[in-house]
């Protein structure tokens, strides 16, 4: 059978189930690449999501057939991504079955619930030997559905039927069905959508609140480019617990907000933070990609390894936090204790001066998620290009009358251009690039920028405060080497490797069970490990009960930032934090309790 004119040759057409949680999807490949092997296959990988997942192992009843014929075609699997099909037609048909609610994969391949869908490419095998034009079309939605489709795709008639460019952009567009909440703005003459597909405790009274300063978090951003490099732009929200979200596309984002958003302000402005990160990442990742991230489609079974992420993502939070200090959801105080705990964060672990960030970078598939005992071998490439985004704008603002606003957005049109999608041989910068771009905009600033990014450690965050005005203090205590994730519960987390933990063969997931023969509490075990005198922890490891003494070494922490700055320095601040208000009384400190961090906060003790 020969393909119609204008039909993609590959097509889906997806039946929903809300209520089983699953779809069915009918495939339809026709033309040359049906016939003979033909290779179907899952990605083991989206962008933005670094790290290999499982995605095909919600497939099930995989079957196929050539047009016109009842007996089925030998499947056989290859590797866990992929499926040889020895077809002889040129109109093979593949249906298979897929459960859909994963909420913690939703933001990388959708979800089927039973009061909305939001589904994208990774849900659907594709062909490599065709990753061009291709259509989805929607069955089954309950009568009282909408629906909801960013930009990007060419809807085919009045029906949930859209064909896309390729099988990527398929990849990097959700759409959504349901009852969801949509609510619309225009920012700069460009429709901006904001779809909750579910509600929690303070929506009606807050949600609009949330979507004005989220607008201005929007326009803060566009001031920086001066241009969207979209027709309109989704954000997908979710505050459902499981929805631990956080994902760009090319038009849209996926962000989990939790329930409390509406409730807490300090949820409030995190759910500000996350959205400012993802909407960043249109101009930087999702369009401007660090080599050879540029070429995704021929990756998408094997990944791609690229050194720049620490631009890619590190200058992303950077912008996270001074996009959503701008837009007022934090204060000045707040951003500088940021910075400074991502400082102080980072640079005791001992792995800050064994890991550069461009080994970080290439390592991610390895080092994204958190391991035990990472914090001696790996460091996040998202803190250190975030320190050494803070110390460039540092640098450009007080030393060259510039701002890493201008000089990134310069960046973005040389080494991307005024395109809105991904042109066909684009490649992307190398770290010469960037090396060579800030050289030339102001002569030694890539040199310095090559040392922090090849070599491990070079930070000279503190040295930044104090160009600022901002004068580190410092405070004498001890510690034991411990690491905890995100709360001092029993369970260790990780051990350093240069501390006393190390030499009494204290190993990460022991529990404290005592200390100094009491009963464990975190406030107890913060206590004992900032005095001089030997601690003795009793830990259970596995079916074991272990008596250990550790003496506690001395360490120096980050304490206050001491405003000690003059005018032209004050002026700066508040040109550059968007903040009129900023009038700090001399000597006055800025205490360093606010730190939030994606990846979860490692506690040392």
């Amino acid at each position: 059978m020969t393909q119609q004119a204008n039909t993609p040759a590959v097509c889906y057409d997806v039946t929903i189930d809300p209520m089983a949680l699953e779809i069915a999807v009918e495939m339809t490949i026709t033309g040359a690449i049906a016939n003979g092997d033909v290779i179907i296959e899952i990605p083991t990988w989206v962008p933005g999501d670094y790290s290999f997942e499982a995605y095909g192992r919600d497939i099930f009843c995989l079957s196929a057939n050539n047009e016109g014929e009842s007996k089925p075609l030998v499947v056989e699997r290859k590797g866990f991504n992929q499926y040889l099909i020895k077809s002889y037609s040129q109109h093979l048909i593949v249906r298979y079955n897929a459960s859909c609610y994963e909420p913690e994969l939703g933001d990388a391949m959708g979800l089927v619930d039973s009061e909305y869908t939001i589904l994208l490419g990774t849900r659907y095998l594709h062909t490599p030997a065709h990753l061009g034009q291709c259509k989805v079309t929607y069955h089954n939605l309950p009568k009282d559905w909408g629906f909801h489709h960013p930009s990007g795709a060419q809807q085919i008639g009045q029906q949930p039927s859209w064909i896309y460019p390729s099988y990527e952009l398929l990849l990097d567009t959700p759409v959504v069905f349901g009852n969801f909440t949509l609510i619309k703005r225009a920012i700069h003459n460009t429709p901006f959508y904001f779809v909750f597909v579910d509600q929690g405790i303070g929506f009606e009274q807050t949600v609009h609140k949330f979507v004005d300063q989220l607008c201005i978090a929007v326009d803060k951003t566009y001031d920086i480019f001066h241009q969207f490099p979209f027709d309109d732009y989704t954000f997908f929200l979710s505050l459902n617990p499981q929805a631990d979200w956080g994902l760009e596309h090319l038009t849209s984002n996926m962000s989990g907000l939790g329930p409390n958003v509406f409730i807490d302000p300090d949820q409030f402005a995190n759910g500000i933070r996350v959205c400012a990160h993802e909407l960043f990442h249109a101009w930087n990742v999702r369009r401007l990609r660090p080599a050879p991230l540029g070429q995704l489609s021929s990756t998408l079974d094997c990944g791609c390894f690229t050194e720049g992420l620490w631009m890619a993502e590190g200058f992303t939070r950077y912008y996270e936090f001074l996009i959503s200090t701008r837009a007022k959801a934090y204060s000045p105080t707040q951003f500088f204790s940021a910075v400074a705990n991502y400082y102080q964060h980072l640079s005791q672990q001992p792995a800050y001066k064994r890991v550069s960030a461009t080994d970080s970078s290439l390592a991610t598939y390895m080092n994204h998620a958190k391991y035990p005992g990472r914090v001696n071998n790996s460091i996040d490439y998202y803190d250190k290009g975030m320190l050494i985004a803070f110390g460039l704008d540092t640098d450009l603002r007080m030393t060259f009358n510039d701002t890493l606003d201008n000089a990134f957005s310069d960046f973005y049109q040389t080494f991307f251009g005024p395109n809105q999608t991904v042109p066909a041989n684009y490649i992307g910068y190398s770290t010469q690039d960037v090396i060579d771009f800030f050289n030339q905009r102001h002569a030694g600033l890539g040199s310095g920028i090559e040392q922090q990014i090849t070599q491990p450690a070079h930070l000279d965050t503190p040295a930044k405060f104090r160009q600022l005005g901002l004068i580190p203090e410092w405070q004498a205590g001890f510690y034991l080497g411990l690491f905890f994730m995100s709360n001092t519960d029993a369970t260790i987390y990780g051990v350093c490797d240069t501390s006393a933990a190390s030499k009494v063969g204290i190993a990460p997931g022991d529990i404290i069970l005592s200390i100094n023969h009491y009963a464990f509490s975190p406030q107890a075990l913060k206590w004992a490990a900032n005095q001089v005198t030997p601690v003795v922890l009793t830990v259970r490891r596995g079916h074991r009960e272990l008596m250990m003494t550790l003496n506690p070494q001395p360490i120096q922490r980050l304490a206050k930032l001491r405003w000690q700055g003059s005018e032209d320095q004050r002026q700066h601040i508040a040109k550059w934090l968007d903040n009129d208000a900023f009038f700090p009384a001399q000597e006055s400190a800025f205490d360093l309790d606010f730190y939030e961090n994606f990846h979860g906060i490692e506690i040392l003790i």
